[in-house]
């Protein structure tokens, strides 16, 4: 009975404890919430959230999507894979039979003064190459005027007024070039173009090899998006030796191009024992790398060229691969198209790559099994500096080279296992 007693005794406690502790949490709702958050042991406690004010707009946040969407179209982007002036193109792409994603391309501003900067800032070619300013460059004492490259022009003519100012030529087609296909490996300038700009650049490929000068453009291209696409023939191919860097684009009222016709070095009457003469000259060359590795072929074939061609400004048909070759004498393009086509030759991938070096200049950029390099037989030629501009990277070119026009989309080079201290 005592025991018993004292249980019930207990019970009457804790109960009258119970009572008050309800008594005080009405008095004082915090306190529910501590022991709440106590016994769920994050030993913090819950704050009760009030209903929030609805939120005033931030001034700040409304003036930066009006200065965004206020942008002009012709403001740089920082898209990854894309020129910076593409932000004003519409995102115009294809897929090449090789994976690649071609983009259109921006028209060239004229560079003529001012190189790859633009009012917009220097422009970043698709590989993501950004152009040092034209401004730091040097130029050493050693190779100063070793240059005589000279870009692509166009010589525009209106043709006659005709009715809806269109224009019939009597010209036809000439060579479609619709058989033709470029490796993107080694013919990187047709990749730069959109569909329409590869159908022309097959259609000039296949005129040029034709000796055919005079076509219709098998589009319909404004006189403003046709040098793009010679260029990028040009450059790709120095096996057309005999292809001048003019032409004449001849337009009606609407600037469409009517007419094209390409200026060649050589009558087609001397074409062919040139041409002979060319192809038995680069054979002797090639039997002489026969056999050797990828590097040893790049090196050699450097050296070869160094030791055939002496620099001369004077020299005919300096602009191609024939001069350096055949005649033994010409400037920079030739030493640099020479080196494409003997590479080329042997299975390495080697571009023709255009710039300033404190003129115009022209180089090559070759890809090697960790990358790619920058290579300059011409300024290799010089006494006690043969390797001094042999693979380089773009750092170490960017006092003395910067890329313009369609060969800032070449790819980087950052290649480093090749490179020639």
């Amino acid at each position: 009975m005592k025991i018993l007693k004292n249980i019930i005794t207990g019970i009457g406690i804790v109960a009258a404890l119970l009572c008050a502790l309800i008594i005080f949490s009405a008095v004082n709702p915090g306190i529910t919430n501590t022991l709440s958050s106590l016994l769920s042991g994050n030993g913090l406690p819950v704050q009760e959230e009030e209903p929030e004010a609805p939120e005033e707009p931030d001034e700040s946040d409304q003036t930066e999507d009006a200065s965004l969407s206020d942008v002009p179209s012709d403001t740089p982007s920082e898209m990854e894979g894309g020129t910076e002036d593409n932000a004003a193109l519409p995102e115009e792409s294809e897929e090449t039979s090789a994976g690649q994603r071609v983009q259109r391309q921006p028209e060239e501003p004229d560079r003529s003064a001012s190189g790859s900067e633009s009012s917009g800032g220097r422009v970043r070619g698709m590989n993501g190459y950004e152009p040092p300013s034209e401004s730091g460059v040097s130029v050493p004492e050693a190779v100063s005027g070793k240059s005589g490259y000279e870009p692509i022009t166009e010589k525009a003519e209106e043709l006659p007024d005709a009715e809806g100012g269109e224009y019939t030529s009597d010209l036809g087609y000439g060579e479609t070039g619709d058989n033709l296909s470029f490796d993107s490996i080694f013919y990187p300038y047709y990749q730069m173009l959109d569909s329409k700009g590869q159908h022309l650049y097959r259609q000039i490929y296949a005129n040029a090899a034709a000796y055919n000068a005079a076509f219709v453009p098998i589009e319909a291209v404004p006189v403003s998006e046709l040098k793009d696409v010679v260029m990028a023939v040009y450059n790709d191919h120095p096996e057309l030796f005999w292809l001048n860097t003019v032409y004449t684009c001849k337009y009606d009222q609407n600037r469409i191009c009517a007419e094209l016709e390409l200026e060649f070095n050589m009558t087609l009457e001397e074409l062919t024992p040139a041409s002979r003469t060319f192809y038995n000259i680069t054979n002797e060359i090639l039997a002489q790398v026969q056999g050797l590795g990828v590097y040893e072929k790049e090196s050699r074939l450097h050296d070869i060229l160094i030791d055939r061609v002496e620099y001369d400004k004077g020299v005919d048909k300096n602009q191609s691969a024939y001069s350096a070759l055949v005649d033994g004498k010409s400037v920079c393009a030739g030493y640099a198209r020479a080196y494409q086509y003997l590479m080329q030759r042997t299975g390495i991938p080697c571009f023709y790559c255009t710039g300033y070096a404190g003129t115009d200049h022209a180089w090559n950029i070759v890809g090697l099994d960790d990358g790619y390099y920058n290579v300059d037989v011409t300024w290799d030629d010089t006494e006690g500096g043969r390797y001094d501009y042999f693979n380089k990277t773009d750092e170490a070119y960017a006092d003395t080279h910067v890329r313009r026009e369609l060969s800032v989309n070449l790819p980087k080079c950052e290649g480093q296992m090749y490179v020639v201290q």
